[in-house]
């Protein structure tokens, strides 16, 4: 089983490629949330965006959450836009803890989705995603053999500063969403997108609640660019999304 989470489809798209090429499943841990409380796979394999140099909170409770079976191979895929921070380690420690091992952890680099808070007019190198293919190849081949490589799976310098106390709040602040009701067509596609079932729509419009897990989902699959980051409006062209995903395939059960 291949356990990913995924806002804007970079960590979805190489979940999809994984699960093709090891004839193996893909599952967004949001739509068995609450349900699973154990997996005995032989090989699982998580594929997450790093925010904050670290897991995404929605991983990170779901590994803390299940009851894994020791002798499984796990393995774990950081997709991030220029570094992985301690986001492997972290995921190797929650295993540790129920006695299991991360035999293997690979950093994916790709286009991050993240820069829209602070910049406007983005040019996106797309050229960042050839190189996917030739990534899963590699992991596919070492989920196979069962290869141990601990090779990205390590402490981060910057990570442990963005998530000591007043800066991690700060960077929460950074990357608050927020909704602009007079473009608000009340479509629906922010709740639809959301991975954490934070978001709401009604005849009044739409509420954001407390558990936002700052994916940014919602900005950039917006067709109104209502949503807001930073209280900042979002142009058409700054809106990511990787290129061999639709908003479909994004909506959570």
């Amino acid at each position: 089983m291949i356990l990913y989470f995924s806002g804007t489809g970079n960590s979805l798209v190489i979940a999809k490629k994984l699960a093709d090429t090891l004839g193996d499943t893909a599952v967004h841990i949001s739509d068995i949330q609450g349900e699973c409380m154990r997996i005995c796979d032989k090989s699982i394999g998580f594929v997450f965006p790093v925010y904050f140099g670290e897991l995404p909170d929605p991983v990170r409770i779901f590994a803390e959450y299940v009851k894994w079976r020791p002798s499984t191979y796990f393995y774990g895929v950081a997709t991030c836009g220029s570094m992985a921070g301690r986001a492997l380690l972290s995921l190797k420690k929650i295993l540790e803890q129920k006695d299991c091992t991360l035999s293997y952890g690979k950093a994916c680099y790709m286009i991050s989705n993240s820069t829209i808070a602070s910049k406007r007019h983005i040019h996106y190198d797309f050229h960042r995603l050839d190189g996917e293919n030739d990534t899963v190849s590699e992991i596919a081949r070492a989920v196979q053999q069962r290869v141990r490589n601990s090779e990205d799976i390590q402490s981060s310098f910057s990570a442990n500063m963005m998530n000591i106390g007043w800066v991690k709040r700060r960077g929460l602040n950074w990357f608050r969403v927020a909704v602009q009701k007079e473009i608000c067509v009340r479509c629906g596609i922010c709740e639809k997108v959301c991975p954490n079932h934070n978001i709401t729509t009604d005849e009044e419009g739409i509420t954001i609640g407390n558990n936002c897990s700052h994916c940014l989902a919602c900005v950039h699959w917006c067709p109104q660019q209502a949503m807001l980051v930073r209280n900042r409006h979002v142009l058409p062209e700054d809106q990511y999304h990787h290129p061999g995903i639709q908003v479909e395939d994004l909506f959570r059960k």
